[in-house]
C-alpha cells in the first residue's frame, strides 16, 4: 500500500459518452480521434477542454466492417486516418478533402493486433503492423495524383519468434510483444529490418511503450509491468518489475508520470525517477480502462464508460 500522503489526485475535466466502448484514443492538437468499439470511429474537438464537441462519427456499416474498432492513428502531415477493425485488417480513411471523410479501404493482413504509421513524405506512408499470423508486416503506400488514389508500392513480412499482439517504434528500432514469449526487438538500417534480440518476460506481454531506442515499458497483463533498458543486443538488459499485483494492458508515459491501464481495476498511477525507482501513486476506479494517453499535460483515458479527460494533481 502506498503512503496516502504520496498519492496523486485525478481531477476529471470532462467525460464524453462515446456510445460504444471507448477502446482507443489518438490526440492531434485540438482533435481527438476515438475508436468507439461497436459505435465505429468518432472525432471530437477539445478546443474547450471541459466541453468536447462531436465533429463527426462513422458507424461500422459506414466503414464497411462488422467488428468493433479497437485502434485509431492520425497522420496530420498527410491528413490520413487509420483504424483497426478488431483482429482484422486496418482501415484507411482520407480526411484531406475539407469536411469529407472518405473510406479508402482496408489493407494489410487479417489478424492485425496493432499498428504504427510513419509518414515518408506528403505523398507516402508506411504502416508497420503486429500480425498475429505472420509477424512484422510492412506496407508502403504512395499517392498517385493522376489517378487520385493511394497505391501499395512495397511491402514485406518478417517472421517473429512468436505471434505478436503489440508494437511500438522509435526511429530505427521496432519492438513487438509476443504474449507468453515476452518481446522481440528489430533494427531497421537502409531499408533492411533484422531481428536484434528477444527477451522472455513473466505473464503475457500485451503492449509496449518505447521511450527511445533502448528503453521501454511492457504491459504484461497478470504479471504487471516491466521497464526494460537494453543495448543493441539483450546482453546489457536491465529489468525493473512493478505493479505485479495488477492486470496491466497498456502504459502511458509523460516525463516522470506513468499511467497504467488496468482493465476492470481502473487506472494506476506511478512515478519514476532517474535512479530507476518506480513508486506507486494510487489506483483510481474510473471504470474498465482499455488505454490511456498523455497530451498537453492532460491524461485521456479510453474506458467502457466513454472517453475521460483528467489533470493529475501531484
Amino acid at each position: 500500500e502506498p503512503d496516502t500522503e504520496d498519492l496523486w489526485t485525478l481531477n476529471k475535466l470532462a467525460h464524453v459518452e462515446t456510445e460504444g466502448y471507448c477502446r482507443d484514443v489518438f490526440i492531434s492538437g485540438d482533435s481527438v480521434f476515438v475508436a468507439a468499439g461497436q459505435a465505429g470511429i468518432q472525432l471530437w474537438d477539445i478546443s474547450t477542454q471541459t466541453t468536447p464537441t462531436l465533429v463527426w462519427k462513422k458507424s461500422l456499416s459506414e466503414l464497411g466492417v462488422s467488428k468493433e474498432i479497437s485502434q485509431v492513428e492520425y497522420e496530420p502531415s498527410i491528413q490520413q486516418l487509420f483504424a483497426l477493425e478488431s483482429n482484422e485488417r486496418p482501415i484507411h480513411l482520407d480526411l484531406s478533402k475539407g469536411d469529407t471523410v472518405s473510406v479508402v479501404g482496408q489493407f494489410s493482413s487479417e489478424k492485425t493486433k496493432e499498428f504504427r504509421v510513419v509518414t515518408n513524405s506528403i505523398n507516402s506512408f508506411t504502416m508497420y503492423a503486429a500480425d498475429n499470423d505472420d509477424g512484422l508486416k510492412i506496407s508502403t503506400f504512395e499517392y498517385d495524383s493522376s489517378f487520385g488514389l493511394w497505391f501499395n508500392t512495397a511491402g514485406d513480412e518478417i517472421a517473429s519468434v512468436g505471434n505478436p499482439n503489440g508494437i511500438d517504434m522509435y526511429e530505427n528500432e521496432i519492438v513487438l510483444t509476443l504474449d507468453q514469449l515476452g518481446i522481440e526487438a528489430f533494427h531497421s538500417e537502409n531499408g533492411i529490418i533484422t531481428s536484434s534480440y528477444q527477451i522472455d518476460l513473466e505473464g503475457n506481454a500485451r503492449a509496449v511503450t518505447m521511450l527511445n531506442g533502448g528503453e521501454f515499458y511492457v504491459a504484461c497483463e497478470d504479471a504487471g509491468a516491466f521497464k526494460l533498458a537494453t543495448g543493441f543486443s539483450a546482453q546489457l538488459e536491465g529489468k525493473i518489475p512493478f505493479a505485479n499485483d495488477l492486470f496491466v494492458t497498456h502504459i502511458a508515459v509523460n516525463n516522470n508520470q506513468l499511467a497504467l491501464s488496468c482493465a476492470s481495476n481502473g487506472l494506476a498511477l506511478y512515478e519514476t525517477d532517474d535512479n530507476g525507482t518506480i513508486r506507486a501513486r494510487g489506483i483510481h476506479d474510473i471504470g474498465y480502462v482499455y488505454h490511456a494517453e498523455f497530451s498537453g499535460g492532460y491524461l485521456f483515458a479510453a474506458t467502457r464508460e466513454g472517453l475521460q479527460i483528467f489533470e493529475i494533481d501531484e
